[in-house]
């Protein structure tokens, strides 16, 4: 997204009444992820730390034969749709999408941000800009630093599939940024943009923030963001996933929920083709 046109240090803070809290509730985020780090077999890293809080890295305990998959979440503080489906997502989904599939977390990266209910961390900066060289000459935040210098890892933890959830507050409607190594948009990029269609009104054809859209997907857009760095680092699919800041927070929580379900069940069908 073009971060002139969205405020990085306006506050957007939305109850959350399934869960009893605010959006931007960091202390209730914490409590409601431990017990699930056991239930789900992940183990918990701290890749570094900025400022007071931690960038968190959540990786399988028993490595499972499946694909490698990273989801991650957070990257902008005024999007809390993306962490909080997270856990939901921990909560609710099949047991056999962790037995088949090594997923690997990055659960919520810019935390100060998310704390205070901004785009941008405490100092001003964008999480998730910078990660590549472009023309606009960006440069990384302090926590894409640390993601930076865990650039081997997390391109393995994420070799088959990376995910990142994102939303945005100027409009009503969903839509999808996905890469492939393809002309098109193929299935992927549809089983993602589906999934989103399922709580809301897909973006019209025409231009999203200078980008082109079209049937809901904005397709291999290149620029400094952690999922296209991701892509540049060879992983095999990629995708940024947008629900609309406009819309109800509850709607919000389980499409992003449904949109990880839907990536990691794309990736085992995908898989299990190739085997057959």
């Amino acid at each position: 997204m073009r971060d002139t046109i969205r405020a990085g240090d306006q506050s957007h803070v939305w109850p959350l009444p399934v869960e009893g809290c605010a959006s931007n509730d960091w202390a209730a985020y914490q409590a409601r992820l431990a017990p699930l780090l056991a239930r789900r077999g992940l183990q918990r890293t701290v890749l570094g730390d900025v400022g007071d809080a931690p960038v968190w890295l959540l990786q399988p305990g028993v490595t499972a034969a499946g694909p490698r998959l990273l989801i991650a979440a957070g990257f902008h503080g005024e999007e809390p749709a993306g962490p909080w489906g997270l856990l939901r997502f921990l909560e609710q989904a099949d047991d056999s999408l962790f037995a088949r599939a090594r997923l690997s977390f990055l659960p919520l990266v810019n935390v100060s941000g998310f704390a205070a209910g901004c785009r941008f961390n405490r100092w001003g900066e964008n999480p998730n800009r910078g990660f590549c060289i472009t023309e606009d000459g960006e440069t990384p935040s302090r926590e894409g630093h640390i993601l930076l210098e865990h650039a081997p890892l997390l391109a393995q933890l994420g070799s088959d599939g990376v995910l990142s959830c994102h939303e945005d507050v100027l409009v009503q409607y969903g839509y999808v940024y996905s890469f492939e190594h393809a002309a098109a948009p193929g299935p992927f990029s549809h089983a993602l943009r589906d999934c989103n269609a399922r709580f809301f009104t897909l973006m019209p054809d025409g231009e999203v923030d200078g980008c082109p859209v079209r049937h809901g997907v904005v397709f291999n857009h290149r620029d400094s963001s952690f999922e296209s760095w991701m892509m540049q680092a060879g992983v095999a699919r990629a995708a940024c996933t947008e629900t609309p800041g406009q819309q109800a927070m509850e709607t919000r929580v389980a499409a992003n929920a449904a949109m990880m379900a839907t990536f990691v069940e794309y990736a085992l069908a995908a898989q299990a083709a190739v085997q057959t």
